[in-house]
């Protein structure tokens, strides 16, 4: 069976992906271009492969039609907006992800960017490496609200990992789990209330059409003014130019940004020193990344086999 691999890199934190690959018999055949692919380099080199095991890129029609054999993508990671659904109906396409394995990374990755911006770590190194001695007043983080958008995987981790910093709970979220916010004293709460009452907001929602600019000039400007907001889902949940605008006016004290609307990021936000900028490496470690490749080639495996997904997923609404 022919595979296609377009996510980069790919086996380079285990080599076990690719082994359980060759030993499942596979035809595979590497994204050629040791970046992350566009769709119309995608459409041109994906050929007759019957899998794909993909990343973020966009899969658009242009990619099905160049695709005649194509019958599963296998997503490597947990977020689907890259995938139209309506497409994989219409070409017969099954869909499956990851779910599981990034979690974890992703919200340890939250923490450190909460803990960063509340000590101000990144300016006072910043700082010191251009001669600057000057120690700067943060704020802790024990006894602080904190503010969740979207109870998945990543937020219920998050909960978990700050719970012993004795911290407030502010969540909302379309479908309360009653029982994890008796045990963590969460509280659910509006839209509103969230921003309003929240000394740190972590947005941990995927991209729909309805929660596109989710975060715009009004949200921000019912933040408290020595809020911080962290975004390690999606760029364009939060308008990057609003944002912008907000930290430059110190509407917030400060963000820490892990994806955007256009990667790799060359904006406006680069000229803020109240913004911590990372490079889409929430999932980025040794453990998640491999976890989550060899999971992707097990779906496969079980595809050939014709057994049952353990994650197959059937929209994105």
């Amino acid at each position: 069976m022919k595979l296609f691999v377009s996510t980069h890199p790919f086996s380079s934190t285990s080599a076990e992906p690719m082994r359980l690959l060759k030993y499942n018999e596979f035809d595979v055949s590497l994204n050629p271009f040791e970046h992350k692919i566009s769709t119309q380099e995608l459409a041109k080199v994906i050929g007759d492969a019957e899998v794909l095991i993909a990343g973020t890129e966009k899969i658009t029609e242009e990619v099905f039609k160049n695709a005649p054999n194509l019958k599963l993508i296998s997503r490597v990671g947990i977020g689907l907006d890259g995938i139209d659904f309506d497409l994989c109906k219409k070409y017969n396409v099954r869909v499956a992800y990851t779910p599981d394995a990034p979690s974890l990374a992703v919200a340890e990755l939250c923490v450190g960017m909460i803990i960063d911006l509340a000590r101000k770590v990144t300016f006072t190194d910043k700082n010191i490496k251009n001669g600057i001695w000057q120690r700067h007043m943060g704020t802790l983080l024990y006894g602080k609200t904190i503010g969740i958008f979207g109870m998945g995987r990543i937020g219920k981790s998050l909960v978990h990992l700050l719970s012993p910093f004795n911290v407030n709970f502010l969540v909302h979220d379309i479908n309360p789990d009653i029982a994890l916010g008796r045990l963590h004293k969460i509280k659910y709460a509006t839209k509103t209330e969230v921003l309003k009452y929240s000394d740190v907001i972590s947005v941990n929602l995927p991209l729909k059409h309805d929660t596109q600019d989710y975060i715009t000039k009004r949200e921000l400007e019912l933040m408290q003014s020595h809020a911080i907001l962290i975004n390690t889902a999606r760029g364009g949940i939060i308008n990057e130019a609003d944002l912008y605008n907000a930290l430059k006016n110190n509407v917030i004290a400060g963000a820490a940004v892990d994806v955007f609307e256009e990667e790799p990021y060359k904006g406006n936000l680069i000229e803020l020193d109240n913004v911590l900028l990372t490079c889409h490496m929430g999932a980025s470690t040794i453990d998640s990344r491999t976890d989550m490749e060899v999971q992707a080639v097990e779906e496969a495996i079980r595809f050939k086999n014709g057994e049952p997904f353990k994650n197959e997923v059937f929209d994105n609404a």
